[in-house]
């Protein structure tokens, strides 16, 4: 079931968990690289999307170690990275804020939390097809995308986006065949297995 921010955590007080940072610097990929954070705003003010964020990373650093648990793991913020990687390599302590956000995300939907639902259902499809590809199939990747919500829903989205589909189709990006899954796509699918046994795989274990 989705969670909310509003949640509690169990010990009388609303969005306060006191193991919480333990439970990032232990669970989360990159987790324990949040304790080297000086809260110095580098990440946020590189980042070209922290105007979106509900939280930027600096602050959701700050968060975990309030113990805001339902707070993080409900923020949009850390759906909204587009890995363009300046907070990482701007960071005067190199902390991978690149890969935490990531991190934080992947357990926010394991600990059933859905801060963007769209992004989640984008993520699962884009998922799925490298698992059966190995590869992108740029036209067939929207299209299960589009109608994951239903016909009509499906039919609205696809004609938003109908122009971005004929310039992709002008240009060479986007082919009218379907794709055929890479070499040896059975090592691929078995490497995905194992990476989600230990949980180790990111976004697609």
């Amino acid at each position: 079931m989705e969670q909310t921010a509003k949640s509690k955590s169990g010990n009388g007080h609303p969005d306060y968990d006191p193991s919480f940072a333990e439970e990032v610097f232990r669970n989360v990929d990159f987790g324990e690289e949040i304790k080297m954070c000086m809260q110095c705003g580098v990440c946020a003010a590189s980042c070209p999307l922290s105007l979106e964020m509900d939280h930027p990373p600096r602050q959701i650093f700050t968060l975990i170690r309030a113990g805001k648990r339902a707070e993080v793991l409900g923020s949009q913020s850390i759906m909204l990275c587009t890995s363009c990687y300046s907070c990482k390599v701007r960071c005067p302590r190199k902390i991978p804020v690149v890969d935490v956000m990531h991190g934080l995300a992947h357990y926010a939907l394991k600990q059933g939390f859905v801060p963007r639902k769209e992004t989640a259902a984008f993520g699962a499809k884009f998922c799925d097809q490298i698992y059966r590809l190995g590869r992108i199939d740029e036209k067939d990747l929207p299209r299960r995308y589009f109608f994951a919500g239903g016909l009509v829903e499906g039919i609205k989205k696809a004609l938003a986006f109908q122009d971005i589909g004929l310039r992709m189709l002008l240009h060479g990006r986007m082919k009218l065949l379907p794709e055929r899954s890479i070499k040896n796509i059975k090592s691929l699918r078995r490497m995905l297995d194992k990476a989600r046994e230990k949980g180790k795989g990111g976004a697609c274990a």
